[in-house]
């Protein structure tokens, strides 16, 4: 690294810290929007820096921080816009307090049948099916389409809302978040393993319910780590037929492991050194709400993948972190458009979070929450589980919200009152 690349490290470092700074200082809390997204990726950034150039994996470029550098001013702005005006009524809010007053009764045994279900179809498949469990045609037929593609929408809610009511009362939540975690583990996708659990996980620390420290960073490091581990060993060895020996099989366990840290990162870093491979197709970037529009009308869905690979010395990456996908899909004026927008929708939901206390709403915020937290690696509101997962929320909170004894309040209708001011 030399003199100007050690100072431009330095400039996107030192603007992370002023905006995580101004941040807290304006919604006394550091589970923002904005932090869920720039503090996980200034991790990332000195991974990917520190990886490059060893075990065969090529030199950053550095310049692709700038694209960083501007999006994350832009992302701001929303923040800004809405916390200035309302911040002495956000002084008064107490912050990280959610009204935990749903009835889980029938959460549960809507849970357990569901769970139960896919355990069974997985059985079933198992049995009948040419196809093997880790390969990408089987997650697909397990639970990537149609009825059993919805349902396992349903499991990301679910899942959030088990890791945030577990406690030393319900133990046996613990067999469920498991059983939620296999089917989403055996369609193949990390990512939506990953997402519910760290959503899950910063609505426990927002509340209270757990403690940021050392040791929660190592505990999610394993469980990252555990994940590739669990599917890669599914490819490699059943989905793939590959008998080598385990030592092999790990080692290139743990090189796909880097490679996928780094891949969002180096992916953009590189497909802008080589000048960038793709055209701009803003379609990709609303895939979500044109697709349920030609599933109406008939027409061809919009595929979002990016086609072109490119290989970072371990292995070939189509992904291009948050700014950098938003980049390549749009002008530079749409990509200015996209960014602010996008960040008005995941701040206005972080401040109806704040305002209504409600349980449910809070648990879309952190469902959007947990994809931020991944924008290092790639974006997530083109997809369907953006518009779905919250659809599935306001279904569980009417399950939620069935009266008890001792429950007086109605959470269900709660959430339908604040939509309705909408």
């Amino acid at each position: 690294m030399g003199f100007v690349e050690f100072i431009s490290v330095l400039a996107i470092y030192l603007e992370i810290a002023v905006l995580a700074f101004f941040e807290y200082k304006m919604w006394r809390t550091m589970y923002t929007p904005l932090n869920l997204l720039m503090l996980p990726y200034a991790v990332m950034l000195m991974v990917t820096i520190l990886a490059s150039g060893t075990m065969d994996i090529v030199d950053f470029y550095y310049p692709s921080m700038l694209l960083w550098m501007l999006g994350l001013l832009l992302f701001a702005i929303p923040s800004f816009m809405l916390a200035l005006p309302l911040r002495n009524s956000l002084r008064k809010e107490p912050t990280g307090f959610i009204l935990d007053n749903i009835n889980m009764k029938y959460l549960n045994i809507f849970s357990v049948l569901l769970v139960s279900a896919f355990l069974l179809r997985f059985v079933f498949m198992v049995k009948t099916s040419s196809l093997l469990p880790g390969s990408d045609d089987f997650g697909y037929e397990y639970c990537g389409k149609g009825v059993w593609g919805h349902l396992h929408r349903a499991l990301h809610a679910l899942s959030i809302i088990y890791i945030y009511k577990f406690d030393k009362k319900h133990k046996w939540y613990l067999f469920l978040i498991g059983g939620m975690f296999f089917v989403t583990l055996m369609y193949g996708v990390k990512s939506w393993v990953l997402i519910p659990a760290m959503g899950g996980v910063c609505m426990r620390l927002y509340a209270g319910k757990m403690k940021l420290s050392l040791s929660l960073f190592l505990k999610v490091f394993v469980l990252a780590f555990a994940v590739f581990l669990v599917t890669y060993t599914f490819s490699l060895v059943l989905g793939r037929d590959n008998s080598a020996a385990f030592s092999a099989i790990f080692e290139i366990i743990c090189r796909n492991f880097v490679h996928y840290v780094i891949s969002g990162i180096m992916g953009w870093s590189q497909d802008l050194e080589l000048g960038i491979l793709e055209r701009p197709n803003f379609d990709v970037l609303i895939t979500n709400v044109l697709n349920i529009y030609n599933a109406i009308v008939g027409n061809e869905y919009v595929n979002p993948i990016n086609p072109f690979f490119i290989h970072n010395g371990v292995n070939g990456s189509n992904v291009r972190a948050f700014f950098g996908t938003i980049y390549i899909n749009a002008t530079l004026i749409q990509y200015v458009l996209t960014v602010v927008v996008v960040s008005f929708i995941h701040y206005f939901a972080c401040l109806w979070a704040i305002k209504s206390k409600n349980f449910y709403i809070n648990l879309v915020y952190f469902f959007f929450g947990g994809m931020l937290l991944m924008g290092w690696f790639e974006i997530y509101f083109y997809h369907l589980q953006f518009l779905e997962v919250p659809a599935w929320i306001l279904i569980l909170s009417f399950l939620g919200s069935r009266n008890s004894e001792n429950e007086t309040e109605n959470a269900g209708r709660n959430t339908y009152r604040e939509l309705e001011k909408l």
